[in-house]
């Protein structure tokens, strides 16, 4: 009893920092269900930690587990909410349509002009949601948000998974409030002119003339880059750019958030407080340093408006007015309450962001830089403290690096279940692209900006295109490098779930138990790596099908198959190429792949008498009951239609199958599925 005595007293103060990963708990809890709960419910869960806190909520221990429930509740019954607030899916009809609506943005793509429009109305039929259309190539109609128009066009719903429990487009599309997209198959026509009369409507077009401006000094490849650091577009960027970024592992620099807006805060403060210190009256009788914070934090204001205040650098925003109250409280600016504080506001507004790789990845890093340096800053004190050119910089690239090994180690776990993909090489690149963003790219960019009323930005985009231009160059470099971007298996949830349990608690406790989240981290880790590969996938219309038949991928494609489906399936198998079927010996409709998989027939086209012995039948095409039989598992076109996206394991006598029904269930961002 002592010992756990003094650790509770060790641990003083850091026992509300795991109110928001209840809530967290409570969101995941809720998300995870097959089926949707009753609106009640949520209300329901929140009235017995209420209770339980006014009458035992003078006891330390159980005010911090009913506190620890609460949050839990609040986290499910806010995820519920969010969920009914928003408009039910788009019923898209078949074949061509008449859109007619307000257009409220134009995102430029490296193929053309993609519209957004609100207020739609399809086939004169009100919808609720957005609805995205890509203009075609010869299109040059000039149009301008806020405008109402017209369309015809083709409209597809969200894609189905690629796979059993693959990232879920529908999900994220039904929380951005988008009910669905395609392409026009005529010119747009003007049927109203925009009305000026909107905040929106006028930052809109101001980042779109920031934009046409930057591209008409910089090319295309350096243009897109500092299109995006200053307006927060992304879709101009080239695709081979944006792909070295990624195996370069700086595909944070393309996405604006948290350094970003650090970045452009810390110029700001550092400027506003050395002009605030030059004379020497104001240096006494102002609080320069409460006044300089509160001019950065109006400049990431501003910042963020620029570039879209999307839901990564809000949630960056919020953490940076917080550490503007703790400057003028004087209080620590940077700290772990700060965080969670950021976590609960997030978690309150948009509870889904959770499951988003945005929140995951930057809070994860975010909680082990602060941990991190927390414990090596007695070394970094010590570094400083010797004051000769040497040890300032050993202790400037020593703070990089780890800064650099810190975010992006905390963050790769996520990355993996979010991407199945890696970047070894990611340490290197940042050690030369994040300070050249901050020193050289930003704040010349932001000189830019202030240059454009004079007519004369070239002045500093120019040189700022030069930086750019490097960073470009040596995410080439390091893209082409051997294994810079490694496909592994994807990773389940359990196994993600240990990992964040444990930086939880290696980062949010201060003495010694606090290393047994290494334990969990590497059971997470033990979890991923024991979790077997499916052997067969079948994708959501069948014209995929997938055998791994070592030392081979076997791939029988059908016409008019998903390439975007086949991309993602190459990470269940880390990477590995595909083969072709066609290089199989087939006999009339039936096909036997070769090695251990001489127990699975592929039935490839009629007529399917006398189907093959076999513990697994596929099929493109519905079978119809050709090939049922005792002890025998098919799957065919109809059984995809009804279920989804299948995966099977596959032993000498029995298949285990997994279908996206079964992941997914049926929830309000889930497609319909086909009644039985």
């Amino acid at each position: 009893m002592q010992g756990f005595a003094a650790w509770i007293e060790a641990e003083r103060g850091r026992f509300v920092l795991w109110l928001p990963v209840a809530m967290a708990s409570g969101i995941l809890v809720y998300f995870d269900l097959k089926s949707e709960p009753p609106i009640w419910l949520g209300l329901v869960l929140l009235l017995p930690p209420l209770l339980g806190l006014a009458v035992f909520g003078r006891h330390p221990g159980a005010r911090l587990i009913l506190a620890l429930l609460l949050f839990a509740a609040l986290g499910f019954a806010r995820a519920e909410w969010r969920t009914a607030s928003e408009p039910p899916l788009t019923t898209i009809p078949y074949g061509a349509v008449a859109i007619t609506g307000r257009l409220t943005a134009i995102d430029l793509l490296p193929s053309g002009r993609r519209l957004s429009i609100g207020r739609a109305r399809l086939d004169d039929v009100p919808d609720a949601r957005l609805i995205h259309i890509k203009l075609r190539d010869d299109d040059a109609i000039i149009l301008q948000p806020g405008a109402e128009i017209a369309v015809r066009a083709l409209l597809f719903k969200p894609e189905r998974p690629a796979y059993p429990g693959a990232w879920d487009a529908g999900r994220d599309a039904f929380f951005s409030g988008l009910g669905g997209s395609g392409f026009a198959l005529g010119d747009v026509s003007v049927t109203a002119p925009p009305r000026h009369d909107g905040f929106a409507v006028w930052l809109r077009g101001l980042r779109e003339e920031i934009a046409e401006n930057i591209m008409l000094v910089l090319p295309i490849p350096t243009g897109s880059v500092a299109v995006t650091l200053l307006t927060g577009f992304q879709q101009e960027m080239p695709g081979p750019e944006r792909q070295s970024f990624i195996a370069a592992g700086l595909a944070h620099l393309l996405a604006v958030a948290g350094l970003h807006v650090g970045i452009v805060m810390g110029l700001f403060f550092a400027g506003a407080r050395y002009l605030l210190t030059r004379n020497e009256i104001a240096a006494l009788r102002l609080p320069s340093k409460a006044l300089a914070a509160i001019i950065a934090l109006g400049a990431g204001v501003a910042y963020a408006a620029l570039t879209g205040a999307h839901l990564p650098i809000l949630r960056s925003l919020a953490m940076a007015g917080l550490v503007t109250l703790a400057v003028l409280a004087k209080r620590q600016a940077v700290s772990l309450r700060g965080l969670s504080l950021a976590a609960i506001a997030i978690m309150l507004v948009t509870p889904e962001a959770v499951l988003g790789v945005s929140f995951q990845m930057s809070f994860s890093a975010v909680l082990a830089l602060i941990a991190g340096h927390a414990a090596a800053r007695r070394w970094f004190y010590r570094l400083h403290e010797k004051n000769t050119a040497r040890h300032w910089a050993l202790g400037h690239v020593s703070a990089l690096f780890i800064t650099s090994l810190l975010a992006g180690g905390a963050s790769m776990p996520f990355a993996v279940f979010q991407f199945q993909q890696i970047q070894p090489y990611w340490i290197l690149a940042n050690l030369v692209a994040v300070p050249l963003t901050a020193l050289w790219v930003l704040p010349l960019g932001l000189l830019a900006l202030g240059l454009m009323p004079l007519g004369v930005p070239f002045l500093a985009l120019i040189p700022m295109g030069w930086g750019i231009g490097l960073i470009v160059w040596l995410a080439g470099v390091i893209s082409a490098w051997p294994g810079a971007m490694l496909d592994i298996k994807p990773m389940s949830g359990l196994a993600i779930l240990l990992i964040a349990a444990g930086l939880a608690w290696l980062c949010l406790w201060r003495s010694g138990p606090k290393f047994l989240g290494l334990a969990a981290m590497l059971a997470g880790l033990l979890v991923y790596v024991a979790s077997p590969r499916p052997d067969v996938l079948v994708s959501s219309d069948a014209r995929l099908i997938a055998l791994a038949s070592a030392p081979e991928i076997i791939l029988f494609r059908q016409k008019k198959a998903a390439s975007f489906i086949a991309m993602q399936w190459r990470a269940v198998w880390n990477g590995d190429a595909f083969t072709p079927a066609d290089t199989l010996q087939c006999t009339g409709a039936f096909c036997r792949p070769p090695s251990r998989f001489d127990n699975i027939v592929v039935a490839l086209g009629p007529p399917f008498a006398h189907c093959p012995q076999a513990v697994l039948v596929i099929s493109p095409q519905p079978l119809r009951g050709a090939c049922d039989g005792q002890g025998r598992v098919v799957v065919d076109r109809f059984t995809v239609w009804r279920d989804g996206a299948v995966a099977a394991w596959v032993s000498r006598t029995t298949v285990r199958l997994l279908t996206d029904r079964a992941v997914q269930g049926s929830r309000p961002w889930v497609l319909p599925w086909p009644a039985p």
